[in-house]
């Protein structure tokens, strides 16, 4: 009881906030009596450890200008899932609504929509040691969404109706982070080493950020090691926890679907199209090795320099050999365990350059390796697989992003960003037409009622957000009001889409 006291009586101090998922300190040590070993907490009667808790509440509200593609049942639960530009409505041949814009969700305009799930809640805690200082966080929201996994393996499909384990409610409450560091060790949850926080621009709320990591993955259980080398020079090893998945098709001509859902349980997607994610079925997202990346940074009062190398063994698993990973004729030329190397590299800048104002870039080279890379359809897909030959290849993207901060006063501030991913067209997908699956006749129809092959395949993602932010209580308060526009292109010729969405975000952070 006496600790619970001393606990409530902190909280009237605790002013920390969590911008873009990162918590911040106030600059100002505390003092007096119970007050603890660093900002904002106090020491725990009877013990050595101090204590410390900070959050945000948040609020957002946001419609979209053109077509609907999110559906969101919150406060009432039944889990949304965050906008992905990998699930625009498509348009064009081969697309599910036709060639005509007024089918399916190009025709559903607007939406309007609210929820407080992006508010979170953290507890820090530390407590002097014979071999340091001993550190522990847990940072939890209540945005789990549905499809989710815990992002541990692969990921199911956005339009999955059954999440996976640990998926619930879109107020069900998921750890974000839970953590522990000793000296330059962490071993927990939390960004992966491979998201430099210095590189996402704090005031752009949308998930679908072309470059940086982002919702669907960013967050891994780890062992990270971290040396300070001096001169603001950071050195960074990290072993993560593997996503890997893959895009699995059985077509191979233009006159013909092989479409036989007796194939394999649950192979073919649930837009009735013959492609499958393999990452959400069978055991796809299982895996021997973990992700490995390294890195450097660099800091100066003039701004933040960073590198980043990674790699990670991509493996792809079937229950049944026969079946999953092949057309049911050709055996031979499958296995029930696809495994490839993969690597991705990076680097980014932020510079400070008039007043307050920031300028970041970021370029981001992903080989196959969807583990330090968002952009790809549901975040986790490394591969294309041909049903029909067995040809395993990779997909590989280069992520380009900028953005610029201009703060007018401590309570006003706008923001620009823009994102763009060029994305290749996987080798083993030759040979696969731009058609689709007439249903029963399991025969290819140009802009038919289902998505074709190489809708299926990403080309070029194109993401940009302008913001534009008040501060009536400089680092307690914000209202943000935010313009998102987003371009979607794949592999079928002529087939693309876009959108435009606008938001309006309230955050009180204590």
């Amino acid at each position: 009881m006496t600790a619970t006291v001393a606990l409530l009586a902190g909280l009237g101090s605790a002013q920390a906030q969590i911008g873009a998922g990162q918590p911040a300190s106030p600059p100002v040590a505390p003092s007096g009596p119970g007050a603890g070993s660093f900002p904002q907490s106090f020491l725990i009667p009877g013990t050595n450890t101090s204590l410390s808790l900070y959050g945000k509440i948040s609020m957002g509200i946001w419609d979209n200008i053109g077509s609907q593609h999110l559906n969101d049942t919150s406060p009432s639960g039944g889990g949304a899932t965050p906008f992905q530009i990998s699930a625009l409505a498509m348009e064009g041949p081969g697309a599910s609504g036709g060639v005509s814009v007024s089918n399916l969700d190009r025709s559903i305009h607007g939406g309007l929509r609210n929820q407080v799930k992006g508010t979170n809640f953290a507890i820090e805690t530390r407590t002097p040691t014979d071999l340091g200082e001993v550190k522990t966080v847990m940072l939890v929201d209540f945005s789990l969404m549905a499809s989710q996994s815990n992002y541990v393996g692969s990921g199911t499909a956005i339009t999955s109706t059954k999440p996976s384990s640990g998926a619930g409610n879109n107020e069900t409450p998921r750890i974000q982070w839970a953590y522990g560091t000793l000296g330059p060790w962490l071993i927990g949850q939390y960004n992966t080493a491979w998201a430099d926080p210095l590189m996402t621009n704090p005031d752009i709320g949308d998930q679908s950020q072309v470059g940086p990591m982002q919702t669907v993955n960013i967050r891994r259980p780890q062992i990270r090691y971290t040396y300070l080398a001096g001169n603001g020079i950071t050195l960074s090893a990290s072993v993560e926890s593997m996503n890997t998945g893959a895009e699995y098709c059985q077509n191979t001509t233009s006159t013909t679907c092989i479409g036989n859902a007796t194939l394999a349980p649950a192979s073919l997607a649930t837009d009735g199209s013959d492609n499958l994610d393999v990452g959400g079925a069978g055991d796809g997202g299982v895996v021997n090795l973990p992700s490995f990346n390294t890195g450097i940074a660099w800091d100066q009062p003039w701004g933040h320099v960073m590198g980043r190398v990674g790699v990670g063994r991509s493996e792809l698993r079937g229950t049944n050999a026969t079946t999953l990973f092949n057309n049911g004729t050709s055996p031979a030329n499958f296995s029930n365990n696809v495994t490839q190397w993969h690597w991705a590299v990076e680097g980014g800048v932020m510079l400070n350059t008039w007043g307050q104002d920031q300028w970041r870039g970021l370029v981001n080279y992903s080989h196959g390796l969807s583990t330090y890379d968002s952009d790809m359809g549901n975040g986790t897909y490394d591969v294309f697989i041909n049903g029909q030959t067995g040809q395993v290849s990779s997909f590989n993207e280069l992520a380009l992003n900028t953005s610029y901060i201009h703060r007018f006063n401590p309570n006003w501030r706008t923001t620009g960003e823009f994102g763009i991913g060029f994305f290749n067209k996987p080798s083993s997908a030759s040979g696969l037409s731009n058609c689709a699956d007439s249903g029963a006749n399991l025969t290819c129809v140009s802009g038919g009622a289902t998505a074709a092959q190489l809708a299926s395949v990403e080309k070029r993602h194109i993401q940009a957000a302008w913001s534009l932010t008040y501060s009536p209580v400089p680092g307690q308060v914000d209202i943000g009001l935010e313009l998102d526009y987003y371009d979607r292109q794949v592999q079928a010729s002529g087939t693309g889409s876009a959108a435009w969405t606008q938001r309006l975000g309230f955050n009180f952070y204590w």
